[in-house]
């Protein structure tokens, strides 16, 4: 494998790992590792304490599976064996951040019931009639034509320069030479496709999650929910259009001969820059207050399983509601509809390993 390719993979590790690491510190104050604080408990030492340890456990973790998996591929041939391997790290890490989480939730509730903090979960809610088009909290569909514009971009320019193309290409990652045909031209665009079908459920997802107002503060509490959701809907789009347009450029340094350090030097500008506005996003919602809005309906610990992280709820109609460590959303496991998403995206995550295996 190239060196760029190692430094790209690497570096996509490192930025996932860092990712995890810090999370604890960008969620919501209220809530820790799921468990729901008193507002006087945000800057309790002990509550500091258990943040703090998460993060060095999840450092340290990511350092030894890291340094593990650098020395298992250092001596072996480039290959796919290198890719697998490191995609193999990023899964084990995050089994590793999951029992880091189990243990820090374990701390918080013990701590919670040591102290005696309760926090009682309002079961009041209020409803609004001006959220419509007037208020729209996602941005509208449409935008994803400009996805759809790229994708046909690349795929036209393929047809037109067929003739151009030469009858060997080599898979980007993999130092594998593949014979031209169908499947190994517009592979690329099939990833496009997938994608913006992706997205465009996360989009959908986005605009159907409930709001539920703050019956103290309803005004305030719309306006900052709608923000929320535009915020997240625009970071969507943002992403998956530059996603969409490393695809395209992948695809012509494989078929036109391009520069390969292209491929190198916008993959690592593309982590870089998701991983800054990701970050970034979170810490504006933390620091305008964004983060600590409240689904009064979803409140109830009782309903959180799995280390807090699936909700189920019979008595909640609501099919998305956020999720219970206050970064995006999640489904209620209650609903027949909730399970044939859950279903679904298992199914997509196994046609996508399945894809990627064999559509190199």
């Amino acid at each position: 494998m190239k060196q760029e390719s190692m430094i790209l993979l690497s570096s996509s590790y490192l930025m996932y790992a860092l990712f995890l690491s810090l999370l604890v510190y960008l969620g919501p104050r209220a809530l820790l590792f799921g468990i729901a604080l008193p507002a006087e408990a945000s800057q309790d030492k002990a509550v500091r304490e258990i943040r703090r340890n998460y993060a060095l456990l999840t450092g340290c973790m990511a350092i030894l599976i890291g340094g593990a998996c650098f020395l298992w591929i250092r001596d072996q041939p480039a290959g796919r064996i290198v890719l697998w391997s490191w995609m193999t790290a990023i899964l084990v890490l995050s089994l590793a951040s999951s029992f880091a989480i189990w243990i820090s939730r374990s701390s918080a509730q013990q701590l919670k019931a040591a102290r005696g903090w309760q926090v009682v979960a309002q079961t009041k809610r209020a409803a609004s009639l001006e959220v419509g088009r007037a208020n729209g909290s996602a941005w509208s569909p449409w935008w994803y034509s400009a996805h759809v514009a790229v994708m046909a971009l690349c795929i036209c320019f393929a047809i037109a320069r067929w003739e151009e193309i030469p009858q060997r290409l080599t898979t980007f990652l993999v130092d594998h030479d593949s014979s031209k045909s169908v499947r190994t031209v517009f592979l690329w665009n099939f990833w496009q496709a997938l994608t913006i079908a992706l997205f465009l459920g996360i989009h959908r997802m986005i605009g159907r999650v409930r709001i539920s107002l703050d019956p103290q503060d309803r005004e305030s509490s719309l306006r900052k929910q709608l923000k929320r959701k535009r915020i997240y809907s625009v970071l969507a789009w943002g992403a998956s259009l530059l996603m969409i347009v490393f695809h395209g450029l992948t695809q012509a340094v494989t078929l036109y001969g391009w520069k390969d350090d292209l491929i190198f030097r916008s993959g690592l500008a593309l982590w870089v820059v998701l991983f800054l506005a990701l970050m970034g996003v979170m810490l504006y919602l933390r620091i305008r207050g964004l983060d600590q809005l409240k689904d009064f309906p979803s409140q109830e610990e009782r309903h959180w399983r799995w280390l807090g992280s699936v909700y189920v709820n019979r008595d909640d109609p609501a099919l998305f509601v956020p999720d219970r460590y206050g970064f995006l959303w999640t489904v209620n496991m209650a609903n027949p509809i909730g399970k044939i998403i859950a279903a679904a995206a298992i199914v997509v995550l196994a046609i996508f390993l399945l894809a990627f295996n064999y559509l190199r």
